[in-house]
């Protein structure tokens, strides 16, 4: 399996477009070791956080570099799902979070998100924040109610978000793994 980081470890890796969904959608899961838990307080001891890229049909794995720059924040904990298409990078949190930082917090994560996209070699990415769950958004072009289910599978799959910790102990966070 491709190596995209140092940092990130791929768990699944789709190199080109499978099936039918959107143009050309395929994704890969990602792990890499956190401190933090979804609300930016720390934990105990390191736990792993699963996240997925949705590729679209150019498959551009400058989305890693956002990725990174999201993780270098200590932000990681809070992304289900990050994605590019069309020059727009996506980050999608999962239902309950969205739910719990509410419209405001939903706001001041995004504006912390925003830089993840900004000069990414060369280019300047616009940056989305939403819900899994919610229809407006551009990770997948594709009908709102097969990309929900898309993604509710990669979810159920691969128990995205943050599990137990590294040592084995359960992490403080794990209640929001659930996408839906």
């Amino acid at each position: 399996m491709k190596t995209y980081h140092d940092f990130f470890q791929t768990l699944h890796d789709e190199p080109s477009p499978v099936g039918y969904l959107g143009r050309g959608t395929h994704y890969s899961v990602l792990r890499a070791l956190v401190w933090h838990d979804h609300q930016g307080q720390a934990l105990p001891c390191s736990s792993y956080h699963d996240f997925a890229v949705i590729w679209d049909e150019d498959h551009d794995d400058r989305v890693i570099e956002a990725a990174w720059r999201i993780y270098r924040r200590g932000l990681l904990p809070c992304v289900r799902f990050i994605g590019e298409r069309k020059g727009i990078l996506t980050v999608l949190v999962s239902d309950e979070l969205a739910s719990e930082l509410g419209v405001e917090g939903l706001d001041r994560f995004r504006s912390m998100i925003r830089p993840a996209g900004q000069s990414i070699y060369g280019d300047e990415w616009p940056c989305r924040v939403s819900a899994v769950g919610d229809p407006d958004k551009s990770i997948i072009n594709a009908d709102h109610r097969k990309v929900v289910q898309y993604l509710g599978t990669i979810q159920m799959l691969w128990q995205l978000g943050s599990s137990p910790s590294a040592d084995g102990t359960q992490s403080p966070d794990t209640s929001s793994t659930t996408a839906q």
